[in-house]
């Protein structure tokens, strides 16, 4: 059942990202589209603009150079096109716009229409209109002069214009379709794509909860069944049940031990642990841990070394997760290697890294278990009895305490010849 609800949230949250995805591509792609057409349109119909411009001037002079010639007619060589279809009135000073005289062109256009239209724009007036279906570009203009006012109409057909914004408009439509296909693909793969680390970090955050009741379901269970000895004889007294409590005592331990760790772990996941930035001797703090871990070994039967270059390893970072750091590795080593071992501990280090070692001659660690050896509740020996495991969680932690100093860390292990974990830290 919760798999189902936790699947139909992701789905619904899925498809409302696809959804905003979608609509956000869409909109950008209308905008684009409408950008084009209308970028095109207002360069093709400024063509024709121009070429309306230059003939009605062309027009008027004309006209004006007659009249200085004391010529009757307009020079119809120079303005003459089949192309264009104009009207040229002049409106005498004092007399109204309906009897204007007709200089030339088409006389069934009403000057007062044209005057309409032109009156208050001194630079003219361009207008796409339509006759019986067919488009036409117009220019309106009345031009001033002391003599009087001269009222001018230029339309040339537009269909060609029109049929290449037309065509325009079926490849755009046809490049929107193609779009619409690429966005659809586009926004699957980035609903999936945004989903997927809060898919992956619930379903981590499902095992891992699930993985940590199971590891303290055990020690609960033993702390629960030592006390139910004791409750059974209550006449006992405590010297005599020593043996219970003892048992019980360890298991609170080691779960205590197990909380931190899982504590330590869910802030990291939260970045809500800071890690310190101050300059550190490495090869002291290397020397001071293996001081301090060197008894434990003595007591198993095994022998740790300590390898370090003559001058001090330096680096930035957190003297306290760095000491942990080494004591995870340490304990690793010391829990999967058998009396008689040895455990190589060696720092070096140049101007840009420095790097710490733990080699140990122990059990090794299977090829199948290395890729999840840094995995939570990952452990080495599964056969081992549980109090020498610990809790799975301590490479984990020294994973991360590595990355959270930008540096890095990796194993080279062989079954029955033992494993080595290398650590890279900024120098």
């Amino acid at each position: 059942m919760t798999q189902d609800i936790r699947n139909d949230a992701f789905s619904s949250m899925r498809i409302k990202l696809f959804l905003i995805i979608i609509g956000t591509l869409l909109a950008i792609w209308l905008v684009l589209l409408a950008m084009v057409y209308s970028l095109m349109a207002n360069e093709l119909f400024g063509l024709l603009d121009n070429q309306l411009l230059t003939y009605a001037t062309h027009t008027i002079h004309s006209h004006m150079n007659s009249k200085t010639t004391n010529s009757s007619t307009v020079d119809r060589t120079t303005t003459t096109d089949t192309k264009y279809n104009y009207s040229l009135w002049q409106r005498v000073p004092g007399n109204t716009v309906q009897y204007s005289v007709f200089i030339d062109g088409n006389p069934f256009v009403s000057p007062l229409s044209i005057y309409k239209v032109a009156k208050n724009n001194p630079d003219g007036v361009f207008k796409t209109i339509d006759n019986q279906g067919i488009p036409y570009r117009a220019f309106f203009a009345v031009i001033h002069f002391q003599r009087g006012d001269f009222i001018i109409r230029v339309t040339t057909s537009a269909a060609r214009t029109d049929t290449t914004l037309s065509n325009l408009l079926w490849t755009l439509g046809i490049v929107g379709f193609i779009a619409l296909g690429i966005t659809i693909l586009i926004g699957l793969w980035l609903s999936s794509r945004i989903l997927s680390p809060s898919i992956r970090a619930w379903k981590r955050q499902q095992q891992f909860v699930a993985d940590a009741s199971h590891e303290l379901r055990t020690p609960l269970a033993i702390i629960k069944t030592n006390l139910e000895v004791l409750l059974r004889h209550p006449e006992h007294t405590i010297e005599s049940e020593l043996h219970w409590l003892g048992n019980a005592y360890s298991e609170v331990l080691s779960t205590t031990t197990l909380i931190e760790d899982l504590l330590t772990l869910a802030r990291a996941d939260s970045m809500e642990i800071l890690i310190e930035h101050e300059e550190i001797d490495l090869s002291a703090l290397v020397n001071e841990v293996a001081d301090t871990v060197h008894p434990l070994a003595e007591d198993q039967g095994k022998e740790l070394k300590l390898e370090t270059t003559e001058f001090p390893c330096k680096t930035v970072g957190d003297i306290k997760r760095l000491r942990q750091l080494l004591l995870i590795l340490l304990d690793n080593a010391l829990k999967y290697t058998n009396a008689g071992a040895t455990i190589v501990v060696t720092l070096g280090c140049d101007t840009n890294f420095s790097q710490l070692a733990v080699k140990d001659t122990g059990i090794g660690i299977p090829p199948d278990q290395l890729p999840k050896i840094f995995d939570r509740f990952m452990r080495g020996d599964s056969s081992r009895h549980r109090e020498n495991q610990g809790s799975g969680l301590g490479l984990s932690i020294a994973k991360w305490i590595v990355e959270a100093h930008g540096g890095s860390i990796v194993v080279n292990s062989m079954v029955g010849k033992g494993s080595t974990f290398t650590v890279k830290l900024p120098s």
